[in-house]
């Protein structure tokens, strides 16, 4: 017999009024998923595992203590720990390393994206799980930064929820919001935030909104309907729609303004619109297996795309699209963007979806990772939560935001030099 079993013995024969310690169960969802759970000092070892979540009996009471090389350790009493149905979620911060985090803050439901306006100080989350568009503002000084929620937008007269993604045209100091329930797009005033006017797009489930480089022209992705509206920007006119041969996700101008390349989310695939011809006028198949082409980027003659079902960045030359680089990222990469001065590309990963639904928190949280924007090197990666969705760069190039899908926060990092 231990000794621990013999001590216990004595106390509860001689004071059975004195409550002993009970076990402690819990499981475990981390980032980075293998750290290590110590109780005052002493490691701990897991008594099972199921699908990335490590499952936990703690005998004993006192300070645990969740470190990993490298990371900030995190510690709690044991009679504090945050246990929310059987679960800790513990997600540590690099020591040092070119993204530092500064704060987060609580958005509506289903944070779909985010997106700085020109001038830098605010934020705009469309809600996809709720009514309405929130806005935050960011206050910065020499070291440190937060954000403060502003207000959150309404359309008038609406009750609907599905806001996916957010346009800003510099030119006429807009806001575009794209709503897939009412499959319109709905403009503000960038400077007031007031509501302006709603225009139908004529297709079903809009998603994506990204306006030509001379500013003319604003197109939108229709997902059900499998199109692209072309709206004149200064107008509000419905031009046009251009049938894309696939679900049509992501979008991006060459710099002329001649073709826009579309993202096909049921194939790993871009289809080239000639926007002179309204017509498809070649398609860039980047991989023989199945894929899901998601987000777009174009810079200097070539594409950036991000492919969630394959989990990689891919660049393709623009012109012919011949592939030049892959690079896995992490499980359902969503959106990318680059860095102010272009030279690097930050891409949000999901995480595994969970296998009931995705709509309900996976087995391990997603990251969001910078990489070189020439040949895809892997430069640092932030742990996020539960499906870091929305993502976004400030436009000094100072912050990255990224949004929590599932968790209904956006994280703040400083993008160190």
């Amino acid at each position: 017999m231990s000794r621990r079993l013999v001590f216990t013995l004595v106390l509860a024969l001689l004071f059975p009024f004195i409550a002993l310690p009970q076990p402690l169960f819990f499981g475990l969802k981390s980032a980075p998923p293998g750290l290590t759970v110590y109780l005052n000092g002493v490691n701990q070892t897991p008594v099972s595992a199921d699908a990335g979540i490590r499952n936990f009996e703690i005998n004993g009471s006192g300070l645990l203590s969740f470190r990993s090389p490298g990371y900030t350790a995190i510690e709690y009493l044991t009679t504090a720990l945050p246990i929310r149905n059987g679960l800790v979620e513990i997600k540590l911060e690099r020591d040092g390393g070119p993204l530092r985090r500064l704060g987060g803050v609580s958005t509506g439901v289903q944070p779909k994206s985010a997106f700085f306006t020109p001038c830098g100080n605010r934020i705009v989350v469309p809600l996809l799980g709720q009514r309405g568009i929130d806005v935050f503002r960011i206050f910065d000084g020499p070291d440190t930064a937060f954000l403060l929620f502003e207000r959150r937008l309404f359309v008038p007269d609406s009750t609907a929820a599905g806001f996916v993604e957010a346009m800003m045209d510099e030119r006429r100091r807009e806001i575009w919001v794209s709503n897939m329930n009412e499959n319109k797009v709905h403009i503000f005033d960038m400077d007031t935030l007031d509501f302006k006017m709603s225009v139908g797009t004529g297709g079903v489930f809009p998603k994506v909104i990204t306006q030509s480089p001379d500013g003319s022209i604003t197109t939108v992705s229709n997902w059900v309907s499998r199109d692209i509206s072309v709206f004149n920007s200064q107008t509000k006119e419905l031009l046009r729609r251009i049938p894309v041969g696939g679900i049509p996700r992501g979008m991006a101008f060459s710099s002329d303004g001649r073709l826009l390349y579309v993202a096909i989310f049921d194939a790993p695939e871009i289809a080239v619109v000639d926007m002179r011809e309204n017509t498809v006028s070649s398609r860039f198949r980047f991989h023989d297996e199945t894929g899901a082409a998601r987000h777009v980027l174009y810079r200097n003659g070539r594409l950036f795309v991000s492919d969630m079902a394959r989990g990689t960045v891919n660049i393709l030359n623009a012109a012919d699209g011949t592939l030049l680089a892959s690079r896995r990222i992490g499980p359902n990469i969503n959106t990318i963007v680059f860095s102010a001065d272009g030279r690097h590309i930050f891409a949000s990963s999901r995480g595994h979806n969970n296998p009931v639904s995705y709509t309900l928190p996976g087995p391990d949280f997603g990251s969001v990772t910078k990489i070189r924007a020439d040949n895809l090197a892997h430069v640092e990666r932030a742990w996020g939560r539960n499906q870091p969705t929305g993502l976004a760069v400030s436009p000094n190039g100072r912050y990255l935001v990224f949004t929590n899908f599932l968790d209904a926060n956006m994280e703040l990092y400083l993008i160190e030099r």
